[in-house]
């Protein structure tokens, strides 16, 4: 089932509202208990929504939306963003980034699309700011990164900043150009911190409402391809897992200062694919293997930040693309089973039980789960 309605300016207002409390409290009735919600985004233009009830996930509506490879969940709890990983937008050489709003009814209803700058192709990844009201879009095709402003309530962003990005690397099929990948806001809201595959270097960017500069470069090994990144709760740890040469390195780094100061540690191991970290920030989760079929758990040192391998799972469900970590669970996309994973998970330390399969998606891109108030 497919759903492809939009919603009129006022519409969209009459459900947004005026103020952010009052959007919270009134979402908040509307859903259900916590945990309540995951998003699937599929290879075949659709977003699965699931309504949670602990291990029990229940498809709740299907909607249209093209190459979802990147969804993002507003503050308010009430809007949905997709980065829609596509070469043109009515016409152009751009992708998009597509704005999902709550209706009245409970149901997830498409509000609009936002075309990113010219030659901003395949975009990959959208970070969101905690307050909601920036976002950095990475582009892999377009070498490039797109700051979106984004109106209150959560209405749909707008392209305010460009910058374009240059580099190269010594692998000859995959780094000719740069090749931006992700970002993830530091706990300044100021910073971000970004991977380029394409030009093996790690960066810091300044922002704010309308500008997006350079605070530092950082240059990682070369051919090594850094991809998927995750910091730390406290800001002061990065860990980056590199696509080309499939190692894991942690990094440590000043948010007051907005500088990765020095390389913590490189595991060597193949262990290149998706991260995500508990909650606790005790524990680091990857994909890895030569199918990427083996979840490890990493306990990290709480004083130097180093990493040791607390479980490796060989899943036996194939090619794995990405997963996501909540208090008592990590949620594992599987291509090869064509759904989602559940692994139970302590939410002390993070280790894992065997994973059953929760919920059946049709080639699995991303996902996204929204908890409600505690």
């Amino acid at each position: 089932m497919k759903q492809d309605s939009s919603l009129n300016r006022r519409h969209f207002l009459r459900i947004v509202g005026a103020a952010p409390l009052a959007l919270r409290t009134s979402w908040a009735r509307q859903l259900p208990p916590s945990p309540r919600l995951a998003f699937v985004g599929s290879g075949c233009d659709e977003i699965h929504v699931f309504q949670i009830d602990g291990p029990k996930w229940t498809l709740k509506q299907v909607v249209a939306s093209e190459a979802p490879v990147s969804l993002t969940v507003h503050p308010n709890r009430g809007i949905l963003y997709a980065v829609n990983q596509v070469t043109s937008h009515q016409d152009l050489p751009t992708g998009s980034v597509e704005t999902f709003v709550l209706a009245p009814d409970g149901r997830f209803t498409a509000f609009g699309k936002t075309s990113l700058s010219l030659s901003a192709i395949l975009p990959r990844h959208l970070a969101l700011s905690p307050d909601g009201r920036r976002a950095i879009v990475a582009i892999h095709g377009g070498g490039a990164y797109n700051l979106l402003s984004i109106p209150g309530g959560g209405q749909r962003p707008q392209v305010a900043e460009i910058l374009k990005e240059t580099g190269c690397g010594p692998h000859t099929l995959h780094q000719l150009s740069a090749h931006p990948n992700m970002a993830v806001f530091d706990t300044t809201q100021g910073r971000v911190l970004t991977s380029d595959t394409g030009s093996d270097r790690i960066s810091v960017l300044a922002v704010n409402e309308n500008n997006l500069t350079v605070h530092q470069r950082f240059s990682t090994d070369p051919g090594s391809g850094p991809a998927h990144l995750a910091l730390h709760p406290k800001g002061n740890i990065l860990f980056v897992a590199n696509q080309l040469n499939r190692s894991l390195c942690s990094y440590k780094y000043d948010a007051e200062q907005g500088k990765i100061l020095h390389r913590i540690q490189r595991i060597t191991e193949d262990t290149g694919g998706s991260l995500a970290l508990h909650p606790s920030g005790r524990t680091l989760y990857t994909i890895g293997g030569e199918q990427d079929d083996v979840v490890q758990v990493w306990y990290i040192d709480p004083i130097i930040g180093r990493l040791n391998r607390l479980q490796s799972w060989q899943q036996n469900a194939g090619r794995s693309i990405a997963l996501t970590a909540e208090r008592d669970a990590l949620f594992v996309l599987s291509h090869t089973l064509n759904g989602v994973l559940r692994f139970a998970a302590d939410p002390t330390e993070g280790r894992l039980s065997a994973p059953t399969l929760v919920a059946e998606v049709p080639k699995p891109l991303s996902i996204a789960t929204v908890y409600g108030p505690a």
